[in-house]
C-alpha cells in the first residue's frame, strides 16, 4: 500500500512500490518518468523534477530511480540532469540539493545540507558528511567531507575498519591495497551449462555492479558450449569479475577447489553456477561477513527460513546446526586463512563432499562458526546423471563424519546423523526420484554400508514399499 498521495497521482509514475510514503507539501513533476521501489520514505517539503522535458534530453525509460528502502528527509531537491539513481537503502538527510547525472551506490548516506553537482557516482557504503559539496566521484566505502569533498576515510578489509586518511596519495593506496584483498570472493566453477551461468552471473552483478569489496571468480572445466562467450560478456562490463579455463575436464568436485583456491578474498564463498541470488540477498552476506571476522566458516541455511545471525563453535554444534545441509556448496563460506591451514585439502575429494571436510577441518583449529538464516537463492536444477546421489549419502558423507571422531565429534554424534541421513534425506529424496535411480544403485548402496545398523530392515522395508507404490 502505498501512503499519503492521491490515487490519481501514484498512478501517474513510472513505477510506485507498496508500503511507500511521500508527504505531502512537496512538488514532483513529471511522475511518469520517475520510478520508486518498495519501503521508501520521502518526507515533505521536497522538489524532484526531471529536466528531460525542459532541455529536450535523450532519455529511455524513467530518469529518476529510488531503489527499494530509501529514505528521503526533509527539504531535499532533486534535479535529474539528465538521469540520477538511487540504489537499495540509500539515506538522504535534510536540505541535501543534487542536480546532474549522478549515480548513489547502495547503503550510502548523505548528510545534512549537502550539494551533489555534476556527472559523479557515490559509491556503495559511502558517506559525505554534512555541509559537503561533492563534484567528483567517490569510490565505495568511503567517507568524504568538505568543499569541495576529499577522501577523509575508507574501509580497510585487511583490518575491517574504517581508517584516517590526510590526503589523496594516502587515500589511493589504502584503496589499492583493498582491490588486492577484497571482503569476499564468489567462486563459481562451471562445466556446459552457459545458460545457467549467464543468470547467475546477472543475479549476482544486477545486486553488486563493480563493487570494491567483491569479485567474482570462475573456473570453466574446458566446456564445449557457449560458456566461454557469456564469461567474456560479463568480463567486458565489470572489472571485479576474473576467470580461469582450464585446458581439460579436470572433474566437478575438483574444479569446485580449484576455483576456491583462486579468491583473493577475505572470505570465499562456493557458488554453483545453477544457484542464483535473489534480489537484495548480496549485501546483507556482506555486512555479516564484515561483522563477524573471527568466523572460520559461515553457513547459509537457505532451509530454517530468515533470522538473525547465530553465533557459536566446535564441530558437534556445527554439525547439528547444519546436518546434511552442510555439503550444499552455495551455502559454503570460509575464511580464506583458514582455508589455506588445512594440509590436505582434497582428502576426500573422491567423497563428492570434499567442501564438507573442508569446513569441519577449518573448525577443528578455528571453532568459530556463524549461520546466516536467509533464503536467499532460486535454483535452476541442473542435474549431473553421473552424480551418485546414493554412494555420497551412504558413504561419503558418514566417512567425512567418521574422519573426525575424537576430533570434534562423539561416536554419538556419527550414529545420530547417520541415522538422520536416512530417515529425513534420503528415503524422502527415494520418494521423489525413484525413476532415476535403480535398486542395485540405491539400495544395493544401502546394504553394502548400513546393513550392521540396527534399523536397517527397517530403511529396506520402506524403500520396498517406495518402490511398489
Amino acid at each position: 500500500m502505498t501512503l499519503n498521495i492521491p490515487l490519481e497521482f501514484a498512478e501517474r509514475f513510472a513505477q510506485l512500490g507498496s508500503n511507500t510514503y511521500i508527504g505531502q507539501g512537496g512538488v514532483i513533476e513529471s511522475p511518469e518518468l520517475i520510478s520508486i521501489g518498495n519501503n521508501v520514505s520521502v518526507e515533505a517539503p521536497h522538489y524532484i523534477k526531471t529536466a528531460a522535458i525542459d532541455q529536450q534530453l535523450p532519455h529511455e525509460g524513467p530518469v529518476i530511480c529510488i531503489g527499494d528502502g530509501c529514505q528521503i528527509n526533509r527539504g531535499v531537491q532533486i534535479t535529474a540532469s539528465p538521469k540520477i539513481i538511487l540504489e537499495p537503502n540509500v539515506l538522504i538527510y535534510s536540505n541535501v540539493q543534487m542536480e546532474g547525472e549522478i549515480a548513489i551506490g547502495e547503503g550510502s548516506w548523505i548528510g545534512a545540507n549537502c550539494r551533489l553537482s555534476g556527472n559523479i557516482r557515490i559509491g556503495a557504503g559511502s558517506v559525505v558528511k554534512a555541509n559537503s559539496t561533492v563534484l567528483d566521484n567517490v569510490p565505495d566505502y568511503c567517507v568524504v567531507s568538505g568543499n569541495p569533498a576529499s577522501i577523509v576515510q575508507v574501509y580497510e578489509t585487511a583490518s575491517g575498519s574504517w581508517v584516517d586518511v590526510s590526503d589523496h596519495d594516502q587515500a589511493q593506496a589504502v584503496l589499492t591495497a583493498r582491490s588486492r584483498l577484497p571482503l569476499l570472493s564468489i567462486c563459481i566453477p562451471t562445466y556446459n551449462r552457459a545458460p545457467y551461468l549467464d543468470t547467475c552471473l546477472h543475479s549476482i552483478y544486477s545486486q553488486i555492479g563493480n563493487n570494491e569489496l567483491i569479485e567474482v571468480v570462475v573456473s570453466d572445466n574446458a566446456s564445449t558450449d557457449a560458456t566461454p562467450d557469456v564469461i567474456d560478456k560479463y568480463m567486458s562490463l565489470y572489472s571485479n569479475m576474473r576467470a580461469v579455463r582450464n585446458d581439460t575436464n579436470v572433474g566437478a568436485d575438483p574444479n569446485i577447489y580449484f576455483v576456491t583456491t583462486l579468491g583473493r578474498g577475505k572470505f570465499v564463498k562456493m557458488h554453483g553456477d545453477d544457484d542464483y541470488f535473489l534480489p537484495g540477498k548480496i549485501m546483507p552476506l556482506l555486512h555479516v561477513l564484515d561483522s563477524h571476522p573471527e568466523c572460520g566458516v559461515i553457513h547459509i541455511s537457505i532451509i530454517n527460513g530468515n533470522g538473525p545471525p547465530r553465533l557459536d563453535s566446535g564441530i558437534s554444534n556445527f554439525l547439528a546446526a547444519t546436518t546434511l545441509y552442510g555439503a550444499f556448496i552455495s551455502s559454503v563460506v570460509l575464511r580464506r586463512e583458514d582455508l589455506e591451514k588445512i594440509e590436505n585439502p582434497t582428502l576426500f575429494m573422491a567423497s563428492k563432499f570434499n567442501q564438507l571436510y573442508l569446513q569441519y577441518s577449518i573448525l577443528k583449529d578455528n571453532p568459530n562458526f556463524c549461520i546466516m538464516y536467509d533464503s536467499m537463492f532460486s535454483y535452476g536444477g541442473a542435474y549431473n546423471p553421473k552424480y551418485s546421489f546414493a554412494e555420497v549419502f551412504f558413504n561419503g558423507y558418514p566417512s567425512i563424519l567418521s574422519h573426525f571422531l575424537s576430533s570434534g565429534l562423539t561416536a554419538e554424534d556419527i550414529a545420530r546423523e547417520k541415522r538422520q541421513t536416512l530417515y529425513h534425506y534420503t528415503i524422502p529424496w527415494l520418494r521423489n526420484n525413484k525413476a532415476t535411480v535403480t535398486t542395485d544403485e540405491f539400495e544395493g548402496i544401502y546394504t553394502k554400508y548400513y546393513h550392521e545398523e540396527p534399523y536397517y530392515e527397517d530403511g529396506l522395508a520402506i524403500m520396498e514399499a517406495i518402490r511398489q507404490s
